[in-house]
């Protein structure tokens, strides 16, 4: 953390200060934050050496209590590392891929019902790890699928696969399989002409099938079906759906609550000899000063 990251700020000349709004409801009680806060880090601590605590693990004394407003109207309790430090400045965990959200974005728990997921283009390949895979069985894995088109894809022999962490356009991140061998700058595959125009034939011919609810409906998923196959069937496909955006939600205000672990103010310091000495000694300045002008008045042609 810089010292930027905790520097006092004006709330009048803070940008992000805008958002500061009375938000309704009342806070939880304080031992009951302060007791949900200390089981997570006790869990964090699992996941770290001891050397690496200060650097990774917060301490309830530096925290401090927010309640945030998001944009779907739910209120949630957020903590931030200092008062001066505002809850939309904070990058909060994605809860699924674990990496960080964007300034400004919060992962709402309520439960707001089934959400589409928007496609959103590949903007980097961050990492990729390898998993070995057994071979496949002979039966379909999957109900939907016939057993014609379960022998085109089958793989009978043990095999592997790259997973790669990718980030999108809106900030999020999510996970692509591809070839072990494929490499990012190698591009995407594409398929032939001919095989585009068999891949369109077919896709068309099961939309417009009224007795086949198993292909995706109108929305997001036909048209990305769509543009796959005016890009020749890529593979891997340089967009992908983001579940994360379902999910998250821009803060639109927040209210301060107090410190998690209640400040006290330091008791006044005793006064020293040392104290004493400098208070006699402005004293008697002070007394020779009034001597001199009493002088004065006394004898006013030698003022």
């Amino acid at each position: 953390m810089s010292a930027a990251d905790t520097a006092p700020v004006d709330d009048q000349t803070r940008e992000s200060a805008r958002l500061l709004k009375r938000v309704p409801g009342r806070a939880r009680p304080q031992k009951e934050a302060l007791r949900e806060f200390e089981e997570g880090v006790a869990q964090l601590r699992q996941h770290y050496d001891p050397v690496f605590w200060p650097l990774f693990v917060p301490e309830a004394k530096n925290m401090f209590r927010w309640r945030v407003e998001l944009e779907c109207g739910c209120k949630h309790e957020v903590y931030t590392h200092g008062e001066d430090k505002y809850p939309d400045d904070r990058r909060f965990p994605d809860l699924i891929s674990q990496c960080r959200l964007p300034s400004g974005e919060f992962w709402c728990t309520t439960d707001h019902g089934p959400a589409q997921k928007p496609y959103r283009d590949i903007v980097e390949w961050v990492d990729r790890k390898v998993t070995e895979f057994p071979a496949d069985p002979v039966e379909p894995e999957y109900d939907w699928m016939d057993a014609e088109d379960w022998a085109k894809i089958r793989k009978p022999k043990p095999h592997s696969s790259a997973f790669w962490r990718v980030k999108l356009s809106c900030g999020h991140y999510e996970q692509v399989c591809t070839d072990v061998d494929w490499k990012p700058e190698d591009g995407p595959k594409l398929v032939s002409e001919e095989r585009i125009v068999e891949i369109r034939r077919d896709f068309e011919e099961s939309w417009a099938a009224a007795d086949n609810p198993g292909w995706p409906e109108k929305g997001f998923e036909r048209d990305h079906i769509r543009k796959m196959i005016d890009l020749r069937w890529p593979r891997p496909e340089p967009e992908r759906d983001c579940f994360t955006c379902t999910q998250v939600r821009r803060i639109t205000g927040y209210q301060r609550i107090g410190w998690l672990v209640t400040r006290t103010r330091p008791a006044p310091r005793p006064s020293t000899n040392l104290d004493r000495e400098k208070i006699e000694a402005r004293l008697a300045a002070a007394e020779a000063e009034v001597q001199r002008l009493r002088k004065q008045l006394d004898n006013p042609g030698n003022a």
